[in-house]
């Protein structure tokens, strides 16, 4: 999906809120909702034996009641459904938490949506960045890897559209801007990769000296260092 500004967005991964169901709902059957309780209002409570222009003169009276009282009755329920967004929202987002292969998805979509959008536009030392981010081994589930992604897709979003905004005379200087931040979120996920590496070693390294002080000596002890 493309906002004003031709840039693809990631609107079309989020649900629809309650309230704007519940408002485009209401907007939907107005047109309805008024037909049919004005023709139940003037059989009910409609002049007797009155002619056409009486019962007419009846519905237009009766009009802005039941137009009122459905534009209450909308407001109302739009404004309950929006209340509970936040509450719908964060359960969502607990879900997706705990759900590896949703955060899997979120990373791997943004990148390459970020690559895609990106892609040609800011010169040959972004489109390597981008190139190398996306064949790069991320750590999904990964809070900081998450967050590199998330920022390397809305610096990409940001550039193309100053870009597609600014004069020529501005043109190359964004793009060096963006190729510079594209590098930095590059080394930055190299950077995070490596510190997750050396922690894992660490960690194996820990298993393995308890496993040898309890166990004896082993060809896993780490003597190779």
């Amino acid at each position: 999906m493309r906002n004003r500004g031709g840039i693809d967005d990631d609107s079309d991964d989020r649900p629809i809120l309650p309230w704007r169901l519940v408002a485009g709902a209401f907007l939907h059957f107005v047109v309805p909702f008024y037909l049919i309780a004005i023709v139940i209002d003037v059989l009910l409570f409609g002049p007797r034996e009155a002619g056409a222009e009486a019962m007419l003169r009846h519905a237009l009276a009766a009009s802005p009641a039941l137009l009122g009282g459905y534009a209450g009755a909308a407001l109302l329920a739009t404004l309950l459904a929006g209340g509970i967004d936040p509450v719908l929202r964060w359960r969502r987002e607990r879900r997706s938490r705990s759900n590896p292969a949703v955060m899997d998805s979120r990373l791997a979509d943004r990148v390459a949506r970020a690559a895609g959008l990106g892609k040609g536009r800011f010169g040959p030392r972004a489109d390597a960045a981008l190139a190398a981010l996306t064949t790069a081994p991320w750590q999904y589930g990964h809070p900081g890897h998450q967050a590199i992604a998330r920022d390397l897709l809305d610096t990409v979003r940001a550039s193309t559209a100053a870009l597609a905004s600014a004069p020529p005379e501005r043109r190359a200087a964004i793009a060096d801007m963006a190729t510079a931040t594209i590098e930095r979120l590059a080394n930055a996920r190299r950077e995070l990769a490596d510190e997750n590496a050396a922690q894992d070693e660490r960690k194996a390294r820990a298993a393995a000296g308890y496993v040898e002080m309890r166990y004896g000596p082993s060809d896993f002890s780490g003597d190779g260092d």
